[in-house]
């Protein structure tokens, strides 16, 4: 099986199509384990691919073995509401609640390919139907926290041009406050099962909604998210990633930092709104893996234990706050019978946490880095001696060395700063670029300075600019 895969994985990326399919036409060979992709251009035996759709050419494709009996009984998505109530879809019930999600957002926001959206909801399962429905519609999700206030809200809309937003009851005072402000938010959907003036009920609308949708062909190179960065320096700044950047980068990273394999049921205690959300689910889903969650309306040790102990979970990544609270209860009165491998990452992992993790759970921490603007950078990946306080080693395709303040690598031992190589070849796992607030772009001069850049800024949405790199590479100066 895994060869077959693999071979098929091969000839999908000899084809002139790439591997996203053609709408009308068969799909090109399955290729789940893009592994096989992801290794040949990191060794760089193959380019990235001219076309790709994390939805169609990873989640579908796994539908198709699943339902051919060539994928453990496992679940894709497994939700554990704070009441206790559980929702579970396998790829083939993902694929049809997404595609279903897909129209209301293309038929009934009247959203199109390239339009922004953004996704503030906390850990409902419709945030994952509507992050994968945003792919197959080739919308560029915007996700933020729900913590988010008003001031911050405001921001976010206008910074980012948004046409759509959805959330919760908690939020719709605060975004009926300021959408005004907001001249291009044009629909507001809500989870929910109450009804608001002005909002449509995003349930209502997917109960109704066809589940036959034609998945956007979109480039690998097109925008997939828009992420805001903490702004512990000033303003946060838009970091944008395409759909191979997230799509294809973090395989390896699920597999050899997280551990997953199909049979692997992984739960990631972060919040909807930080990067480690989407990581979770690419990593997992990538590798055929089930994505574990719990609403946890609140942070709570005694509850994630217990979840811990009743549920098949078997990878664990939390941060490490999150594992200091965790060891400060006592862990002997708890059994994890299927817990394999935990990861964390996010913040300095503390060496005293750490051990007194491993001595009473007999599990290693494995800690992680990485910014909003790459995927994982270096990892204590499965299988290394960890030494206290190391982040690992560089994760492929990263060359990460320590330099001084002139750029200069300095020999082992000697502190200064991490560094990551993007010349002369940009990893294709790094950010695409910082997209600029309207405000900001307008009457910026373009530093292509091709032939056929109009040189100044008009303040419009950025498009495909030919002069930074070929068709389907963004400009974020250019109006053309």
């Amino acid at each position: 099986m895994k060869l077959w895969l693999k071979g098929l994985a091969l000839r999908a990326l000899r084809s002139p199509w790439g591997v996203c399919g053609v709408h009308g036409q068969p799909p090109p060979p399955p290729a789940p384990e893009i592994t096989a992709t992801w290794e040949a251009i990191n060794l760089g035996r193959q380019p990235v691919p001219e076309y790709f759709n994390f939805a169609h050419d990873v989640l579908d494709v796994w539908s198709q073995l699943e339902k051919a009996g060539h994928r453990p009984s496992n679940p894709a998505f497994w939700w554990v509401g704070g009441t206790g109530k559980e929702i579970k879809w396998s790829f083939e019930e993902l694929g049809k609640q997404s595609r279903k999600a897909a129209n209301v957002l293309e038929s009934a926001c009247g959203l199109q390919s390239g339009d922004r959206m953004m996704v503030v909801l906390p850990r409902l399962p419709e945030w994952w139907l509507v992050t994968v429905a945003c792919m197959r519609a080739g919308l560029i999700m915007i996700p933020g926290i729900s913590q988010l206030t008003e001031k911050d809200l405001k921001y976010r809309l206008q910074a980012s041009r948004a046409k759509s937003i959805i959330t919760s009851d908690a939020l719709v005072p605060q975004v009926d406050a300021i959408c005004h402000d907001c001249p291009s938010l044009q629909t507001k959907l809500l989870v929910s099962d109450n009804s608001h003036p002005g909002w449509m009920n995003f349930r209502e609308l997917l109960q109704k909604a066809s589940s036959e949708h034609n998945c956007v062909r979109t480039k690998s190179q097109d925008p997939l998210s828009i992420y805001f960065t903490s702004g512990t320096t000033g303003n946060p700044k838009m970091v944008e990633h395409s759909h191979s950047s997230y799509g294809l980068g973090f395989v390896a990273s699920g597999r050899h930092w997280v551990a997953l394999t199909e049979s692997s049921i992984f739960w990631n205690t972060t919040d909807t709104g930080w990067v480690k959300a989407a990581w979770t689910f690419f990593s997992a889903w990538s590798n055929g893996s089930c994505v574990f969650v719990h609403e946890l309306p609140r942070v709570d040790t005694k509850l994630i234990l217990n979840t811990l102990s009743r549920f098949p979970i078997t990878s664990l990544c939390c941060v490490p706050t999150l594992f200091r609270l965790l060891v400060q209860e006592d862990l002997t009165r708890y059994q994890f019978p299927s817990l394999r491998h935990c990861v964390t990452g996010g913040e300095a992992l503390n060496p005293d946490v750490r051990e007194r993790w491993k001595s009473q759970t007999g599990l290693e921490l494995h800690e992680g880095y990485g910014q909003s603007e790459t995927v994982v950078i270096c990892a204590n990946q499965k299988g290394m001696m960890i030494k206290t306080g190391s982040m690992g080693k560089a994760f492929p395709p990263y060359d990460v060395q320590i330099v001084d303040d002139q750029g200069n690598v300095l020999p082992p031992g000697e502190e200064g700063n991490v560094a990551v190589r993007i010349k002369p070849t940009r990893p294709f796992c790094f950010f695409h670029h910082y997209v600029l607030p309207d405000r900001a772009r307008r009457g910026r001069e373009c530093p292509c300075r091709a032939p056929s850049c109009p040189g100044v800024c008009c303040g419009q949405q950025p498009r495909p600019h030919p002069g930074r790199g070929g068709e389907g590479v963004y400009c974020p100066y250019s109006c053309l």
